[in-house]
């Protein structure tokens, strides 16, 4: 029913920011009698909230049938010597959609599972505060966010605009607020209260005057709560759905992703295969840069090539225009649903493109539709990771059923980052029963803020994807285990450098109404 929406705050376009205004402004609280307006609606305008989306805030949404319901804003920065903060600054959520878990799917699609030194907000919602401790998995507990105080003030005079230089903050055995002056009406806080504690759950903030709010935080070196299926799943669904953000972030031009590098021996080796067949126009699917059009395009190729990182797709046209290749283009899309105004001749998905979705009716659906615009008779390339050589290599298993906690000792790596070598098996782990291969990658060069994803990709054995190419209608021409940049060298299928199984498929031709094939 949900879908979660993530950017950085600099870049969130204008229509969201009044739909966000409006949001808070209709479904925030209203002002208690030693407010400004008791009574009235707490109201926020856009340019307000445009002026707290600075360079070190992100901001995500919630939408259902295409409407906002949800959004927080979290500043995220450094403490000098403790590591990163995140600070949220604004978690607001339609008051029909309250208690779905929208406020700590939220916050985890903000921080997913980062390593920070500390989580926090300010709020004088009980809710507000039980989604903290559900996204971080920890519990607020006074007596630890007193041992952190001096730099969280510190953290908040600077970086946040309504903490001041020095605010009056309380902390105690079972109370932790801090007087922000925010006077909102306290008449459902009883109720609130009573609906957050559980057996097993209590409440130790402790009571809150008008005009304070809880200091509430979660640090690093706390114990996690245990996470139930349905929880993970959830914080999974919502990971997954922001992992463009980590493909967005690979380095691919770095000297270390070897793999990255040997477009023009590939190429070579396309080029061998597709001209047997008369080609002239190649579809490249989750093209990254453009490295393989690139050099289809130079070699005369009429190419073009789609991905969904706007990113990727600017850089690999300004690289098609800077050498002059006109028949070079390059097409933001989405690879599962983009339909093309024409049919090639032939076409590429390469390094994994299918099986970066945990799901596999997305992965069919890449496959589904790189055929559907494919000529009859038309030849394809594609390649996959192999899951023989992944399972070979393994050194930890996990049920998502049974142990779902054991994920969170995932251990995390730069690999996406750096090397791009997702077959280190000490920084990997598979799922017992879906086979599907996690991993937690960190980004921590670039412009952009420290981030750490669990990143779920689907892998295959020859037998699985042979299966697969033939559900979506292809014939298999042939099948081979391969490492990069040496697709002549045909491998056996757990050999330590076979990291990937190439496909070579065929599109039938149509029958004619006397039953012969022809092209269509």
């Amino acid at each position: 029913m949900y879908s979660f929406h993530w950017l950085p705050g600099r870049l969130v376009p204008s229509e969201f920011i009044k739909k966000f205004a409006d949001l808070y402004s209709q479904h925030y609280g209203v002002w208690s009698e030693k407010g400004p307006r008791p009574g009235s609606r707490i109201r926020l305008t856009p340019d307000r909230v445009r002026d707290w989306l600075t360079e070190d805030t992100y901001v995500v949404w919630a939408t259902a049938l295409g409407e906002v319901v949800g959004y927080a804003i979290t500043v995220q920065s450094s403490v000098p010597k403790f590591g990163h903060v995140a600070w949220v600054t604004q978690l607001v959520v339609h008051e029909e959609h309250r208690q779905r878990d929208i406020g700590k799917t939220l916050l985890f699609t903000a921080w997913k599972f980062t390593d920070f030194f500390a989580w926090g907000l300010l709020s004088a919602n009980p809710y507000a505060v039980r989604a903290l401790e559900k996204a971080t998995r920890r519990r607020c507990v006074p007596q630890t966010i007193r041992k952190s105080a001096a730099e969280l003030k510190a953290f908040g005079a600077k970086h946040i605009h309504y903490v001041d230089a020095d605010p009056n903050i309380v902390l105690g055995l079972e109370e932790s607020r801090i007087d922000s002056k925010f006077y909102i009406d306290h008449s459902q806080l009883p109720a609130m209260l009573k609906a957050v504690q559980t057996e097993g759950n209590s409440w130790h903030l402790g009571e809150l005057p008008e005009g304070w709010e809880w200091f509430a935080f979660t640090f690093r070196d706390q114990q996690q709560i245990s996470l139930s299926q349905h929880e993970l799943n959830e914080m999974l669904r919502a990971s997954d759905e922001v992992t463009k953000t980590a493909y967005a972030r690979m380095l691919l031009e770095s000297p270390e992703q070897k793999w990255a590098t040997h477009h023009k021996e590939e190429v070579d080796f396309i080029v061998e295969q597709f001209t047997q067949n008369n080609t002239k126009s190649i579809l490249d699917f989750g093209c990254g840069m453009g490295r393989h059009s690139l050099e289809l395009a130079s070699r005369g190729f009429a190419t073009t090539a789609v991905d969904y990182i706007p990113g990727f797709i600017e850089r690999a046209s300004a690289r098609a225009a800077e050498h002059g290749l006109v028949k070079a283009n390059f097409v933001v899309g989405d690879c599962k649903a983009i339909s093309l105004e024409e049919k090639f001749d032939a076409a590429i998905c390469l390094y994994d493109v299918i099986g970066s979705y945990a799901n596999d009716l997305q992965n069919r659906a890449i496959l589904n539709n790189l055929t559907d615009h494919v000529k009859p008779g038309g030849l394809l390339l594609i390649s996959v990771m192999n899951m023989e050589l992944t399972e070979r290599k393994a050194t930890s298993w996990f049920s998502l059923d049974s142990e779902p906690d054991k994920l969170l000792s995932l251990k995390p790596s730069g690999t996406m980052e750096t090397t791009g070598n997702v077959f280190n098996p000490d920084f990997y782990m598979i799922e017992k029963t879906s086979r599907l291969v996690y991993r937690k990658e960190q980004f921590r060069s670039g412009p952009g803020l420290p981030e750490e994803f669990i990143v779920r990709d689907r892998r295959y054995t020859s037998t699985e994807i042979e299966s697969e190419c033939r559900r979506v209608g292809l014939e298999v021409v042939w099948l081979r285990f391969v490492r990069a940049g040496k697709w002549y060298e045909e491998l056996p299928r757990e050999s330590e450098g076979a990291k990937e199984i190439l496909v070579l498929c065929r599109k039938p031709k149509a029958p004619d109404w006397q039953g012969n094939l022809f092209s269509a």
